[in-house]
């Protein structure tokens, strides 16, 4: 990622690049960074070329690649979702363009941007030898909560680390909503300090936070507090169908959470195993202290029945969902 950064600041670019991974907003914002770097925006009509999905066929590919550009020092050639790069995707398309790359002109460079990639695929083997290759995974809570601080810093206002996990877990670990979410906070804040309390005024909490809540109040034997939620969740015209598999889900990771906590590993080794962030992994096993591993596997099985029951249509799903809150937190 240094490296990547550093040939867009000094305009040292690469033949070719293959961006791929999760987490699209890092990827959209390398993608369009790069793209802004390489062509003026008076330039880029005539000098930028875009393939997408089915669309990116080799031949059209290297046919664009090798015009020469207009009034400008590149061309940029940018390939989007093609499935080049993995089993059972559009490999013979991307084979045509393996031994090809060799020869791509020095004044065009050429991107792709995917989904998925496999690092034992001919045409990523070939673009990581000739160009550069960056995966842009989800990023952990430690780098989340720098880079929201930074943002902060940025804006001149303060968000400790506390409130940047604090915001994590309101908002959710996806970048492009916590983008949108922190701008909305920096609005409202003018440079002070942010609070708990600024999140909850301004802020839309993600629906696994919600859902974290709901089965906090179930694990805390609040029923009322827990119908409240859920009928609040309604309101707000969330699928009671949906929920139940979210709880399902939840419950699924408290187990999972504590049985890898038991065998010794870190808060951040269980998030990597989970595929989840380390504030959702601190919260299952808070919740886990007060299930009994019996409790959760029945709950996981109860869930599974009352899925059962709403597709044979033997109940509805609001009311299966609620049957279910108020067995448990009781």
């Amino acid at each position: 990622m240094k490296e990547l950064k550093a040939q867009i600041k000094n305009k040292t670019f690469s033949r070719c690049y293959l961006f791929y991974g999760t987490e699209e907003y890092l990827k959209k914002s390398y993608e369009t960074a790069l793209t802004k770097a390489m062509i003026p925006a008076d330039a880029e009509t005539m000098n930028h070329d875009y393939f997408i999905e089915k669309d990116a066929v080799a031949a059209a590919i290297m046919d664009a690649a090798e015009t020469l550009p207009f009034l400008n020092d590149m061309r940029l050639v940018t390939v989007r979702n093609s499935d080049f790069f993995r089993k059972g995707g559009r490999k013979e398309e991307g084979e045509k363009l393996r031994a090809w790359l060799e020869t791509i002109p020095e004044t065009t460079c050429l991107l792709f941007v995917e989904e998925q990639a496999e690092k034992s695929n001919a045409l990523y083997k070939a673009v990581a030898k000739m160009g550069k290759v960056v995966e842009f995974s989800t990023a952990t809570e430690k780098e989340l909560s720098s880079w929201l601080q930074k943002e902060c810093k940025a804006a001149k206002t303060v968000m400790t680390n506390a409130e940047a996990v604090s915001f994590l877990r309101y908002v959710g670990g996806d970048m492009e909503q916590l983008s949108r979410e922190l701008s909305k906070l920096l609005d409202y804040c003018g440079g002070r300090t942010i609070t708990k309390e600024d999140m909850e005024a301004v802020c839309t909490p993600s629906f696994e936070a919600k859902v974290f809540d709901l089965v906090k109040a179930v694990a805390n034997h609040r029923c009322d507090q827990a119908l409240l939620l859920y009928h609040r969740l309604l309101d707000g015209k969330e699928s009671p169908y949906l929920i139940l598999s979210m709880m399902a889900r939840q419950f699924r990771f408290i187990l999972q959470a504590n049985g890898l906590s038991q065998k010794g590993l870190t808060n951040e080794e269980i998030a990597q195993q989970l595929s989840v962030q380390e504030f959702a992994v601190r919260e299952y096993l808070r919740q886990g202290k007060t299930f009994a591993e019996s409790t959760l596997k029945q709950a996981i099985a109860d869930c599974l029945q009352a899925d059962l029951d709403i597709k044979s249509g033997r109940i509805t799903d609001e009311a299966a969902v609620e049957l279910f809150l108020i067995r448990y937190s009781k």
